[in-house]
């Protein structure tokens, strides 16, 4: 069945405007799918975020001395976003491989 004829058979089945959800997983060809290209969509956010967080760390720390790092308040926060980033990578990566096995 191709991507017009499920949307075909979910716009009968609904007196309005069908909900986002049933939308998405018929456009994306079904629910395991679409759960599969938003798990995937969600660790390429969590790795680009913490790429980022890491870069600022690393501009943020070549900035100061050691002393002066450890009072730093900016780069606590971005220690911090940076660790929440990778662990929910981590986490993704995780059940990515749990699903696959």
């Amino acid at each position: 069945m191709d991507c017009a004829s499920r949307l075909d058979a979910l716009l009968r089945i609904h007196d309005g405007r069908p909900s986002q959800s049933d939308l998405r997983v018929v456009l994306l060809g079904g629910e395991n799918r679409a759960n599969a290209l938003r798990r995937a969509a969600a660790l390429h956010l969590h790795e680009s975020l913490a790429a980022e967080a890491r870069l600022a760390v690393a501009g943020r720390r070549r900035t100061q001395s050691a002393a002066t790092a450890r009072a730093d308040a900016w780069l606590a926060r971005l220690a911090a976003t940076l660790a929440h980033h990778r662990r929910a990578a981590v986490a993704l990566r995780d059940q990515r491989k749990a699903y696959s096995q």
